[in-house]
């Protein structure tokens, strides 16, 4: 080539850069205030002062090895599961010499309890190779970066920084989240594409305090900034948050409660008076634990005394009787709703129960955190129980069933990850926790639906069965219709039971090996309403009209799960949950997913309504059914609070969030009728007494003012 015109190319090609960095100059100028950027500075920095979080690899003296290796074992990973899983990855390879002897199996292997172990494995001996090929020697600058295995743009950021000593950004999804909220609130994009979002990380860390400022965005954006419900009225930097300023109005749920340092088995106080230990997995707000606790308040008509008569601790006003307790006490509970563990540990604090039963992580995290040698779950465990999720197996669900579309953590699937930690396959994390706690006996609950998949309930019952090498009897599975044992709802459950073998008796195990098994032996609970069972002494279906007698009317109360509820209007009788309830029958199934189509408590004459009496005489007003109803229908006791408001427009947790998990819930009188069949059969199983006396417990009613009477 012509060397004139080389040097032409050349001048060309610099006055094309010159003018694109002048632009981009003016347009960040106008996009991004220089004042906003020093104010997100400057707030950041005092704010990290005091709420900096301890993390093994952010020590002084870390070798440049161990900065590396944490910045790959971070990826798409919490920061607090890496610090508890440091030094599991660290003893065993310390250095560059031992690392360089792994295969890509021992990394497989060692990374597997960490989560997408075959990624990992691939980056590293990727690394592996190129230190082995350029004889240990590590990329010096920029140019060698780029063209090393550690390409990739966050592990290249987090190698300028640390290694080299460059300004470099830790932009992730959640950096990004921080910046976009605060700079220009926009749609969600991956930050490798995301030019813009990139251009604004550099400037707003280009500083002298490069290190500690990218630490202070990565944990505001853990502890304040999170991904889903946000602390925007506890945030330092909402005077200029414009996120804040558009979305102030509509922010709901941001409050929480207070959170303590999760204490992994953390040894809850036992209740002498119950010595059953119970571990709750999938709990939600709690329905199977009340039921297996007892003590609780349900409506006269659901409990049949001819058949049930040692079921009931005392009578109350308006037609409401408390439940005995029961011998069992929930000394572990998990999922991973936080609108499910507000309201549990809002419940169960009155009955003197610590917030520490309760954590958040899901079922494949805490089976993960136990295989690296951390003390999750409580020793000597009678019972498992768990409602694994039931969406992909459900009638009113996608019905996606082993496939499901969403992982554990209840996040819809983008990317391929191992099948067995999809959602619809999480009850063999159930299974793993009863391999771990080894149980007397579990009891696991889902839908009806999921019998009517091709073998899916012989596939279950028969994983179930190999837990601890075949060490369980897992009974067929029976489906128990809710309003055949005073539930006044259409909820039909799938109820798998598995005992231990080797702690039955001999003719324990025997009976409960037949293909019939004896009505003295058997631990499913006999029907006490005539919905679908037939029989003697059974009592007539819980009609609406009796649970709902003394509600006041939405505007008329002071309860709020009785005062906040749906507003969605009536769109056709072709949708769902476009219905008026039958108030002489039972209610319809509450679904965790209604979408703002929860049926109507009553509709219009024009939308067809029949409840002419409320309409005319009393003049009230077409509605949809309010949380507190749905939750009476779900057999919940009055005084368990689901509404619960906060400080002006803002609510700890909202009647959106309320429908969930009310939905979600096992209803917890169906879960009385288990328990109490197993502990009336323990002694005749196991050979052993329970002693203790019924611990009674005052609680303070919601909206339907029941006395003792």
């Amino acid at each position: 080539m012509d060397v004139h015109k080389l040097k032409s190319n050349l001048l060309v090609a610099y006055i094309m850069r010159f003018y694109y960095l002048t632009l981009r100059f003016f347009y960040l100028c106008a996009m991004w205030n220089k004042n906003d950027i020093k104010y997100f500075r400057r707030v950041l920095l005092e704010w990290i002062g005091s709420n900096k979080r301890d993390f093994p690899w952010r020590n002084e003296g870390v070798s440049n090895y161990e900065l590396i290796l944490s910045e790959i074992l971070l990826q798409r990973t919490k920061a607090e599961t890496v610090s508890k899983y440091y030094d599991t990855f660290f003893k065993k390879y310390p250095n560059w010499e031992k690392l360089i002897m792994a295969t890509n199996k021992d990394l497989e292997e060692i990374l597997k309890p960490l989560g997408l172990h075959t990624q990992r494995a691939i980056r590293i001996s990727r690394i592996i190779q190129e230190y082995k090929d350029k004889d240990g020697f590590l990329p010096q600058n920029k140019d060698e970066l780029l063209e090393s295995s550690f390409a990739s743009l966050y592990i290249s950021n987090a190698y300028e920084l640390f290694i080299l000593k460059h300004r470099a950004a830790l932009l992730d999804v959640n950096m990004s989240r921080v910046l976009s909220r605060f700079f220009y609130p926009k749609e969600f994009k991956d930050v490798r594409n995301d030019v813009l979002i990139q251009e604004l990380a550099h400037n707003v860390i280009n500083v002298k305090d490069c290190k500690e400022l990218n630490w202070a965005i990565l944990d505001f954006a853990a502890l304040v900034c999170k991904a889903q419900k946000p602390k925007c009225y506890d945030c330092k930097l909402n005077l200029k948050c414009c996120f804040f300023e558009i979305s102030k109005n509509n922010i709901e749920d941001e409050t929480e409660e207070p959170q303590l340092s999760i204490k992994y088995d953390s040894g809850i106080p036992l209740n002498t008076d119950k010595p059953l230990k119970v571990v709750s997995l999938f709990s939600g707000c709690g329905g199977m634990d009340l039921g297996f606790e007892g003590d609780l308040i349900v409506h006269k008509d659901s409990i049949n005394e001819t058949i049930n008569p040692d079921f009931i601790e005392e009578n109350l006003s308006h037609d409401y009787v408390r439940l005995k307790s029961t011998k069992f006490q929930t000394v572990f509970a998990n999922d991973i709703l936080y609108e499910a563990r507000k309201a549990w540990v809002n419940y169960f604090k009155k009955k003197g129960y610590s917030s520490e039963a309760y954590h958040i992580e899901s079922i494949v995290d805490l089976v993960k955190l136990h295989k690296m040698g951390e003390k999750i779950f409580p020793d000597n465990v009678d019972v498992v129980t768990g409602g694994f999720p039931c969406q992909d197996f459900s009638l009113a669900g996608k019905r996606n069933g082993f496939n499901s579309h969403k992982d554990h953590n209840g996040k819809i699937i983008k990317t391929e990850i191992p099948s067995v930690e999809t959602r619809g396959q999480l009850y063999m994390w159930l299974k793993e926790v009863i391999e771990i706690t080894k149980p007397k006996i579990f009891i696991a609950e889902n839908v009806k639906g999921l019998v009517n998949l091709t073998n899916v309930k012989d596939i279950i019952q028969k994983d179930f069965s190999t837990a601890s090498g075949n060490g369980y009897l897992v009974l067929n599975p029976i489906v128990l219709h809710a309003a055949d044992y005073g539930v006044p709802q259409s909820r039909e459950r799938v109820i798998f039971i598995g005992i231990k073998k080797s702690e039955l008796n001999l003719k324990a195990l025997r009976e409960l090996s037949k293909s019939q098994i004896n009505e003295e032996y058997n631990p499913y609970p006999m029907p006490t309403h005539a919905f679908k069972a037939t029989g003697k002494n059974l009592k007539h279906p819980v009609k609406l009209s009796s649970i709902f007698n003394g509600l006041l009317e939405p505007d008329k109360t002071s309860d709020p799960s009785q005062k906040y509820f749906s507003k969605a209007k009536f769109m056709g009788k072709h949708c769902q949950g476009q219905t008026e309830i039958n108030m002489n029958g039972i209610g319809p199934t509450i679904r965790a997913e209604h979408h703002g189509n929860i049926e109507f408590r009553r509709l219009s004459i024009e939308n067809g309504g029949k409840q002419i009496d409320e309409l005319t005489k009393k003049n009230l007003k077409e509605r949809r059914l309010t949380p507190r109803e749905c939750a009476l229908i779900q057999t919940f006791p009055p005084d368990y609070e689901f509404v619960i408001p906060a400080s002006g427009s803002r609510f700890f947790i909202s009647a959106s969030a309320a429908y969930k998990i009310i939905g979600n819930a096992v209803p917890p009188l169906l879960a009385y009728h288990i328990a109490t069949r197993i502990e009336k059969l323990w002694s005749l199983y196991f050979n052993k007494e329970l002693n203790g006396s019924i611990v009674k417990s005052r609680t303070k009613q919601a909206d339907i003012p029941v006395t003792t009477g």
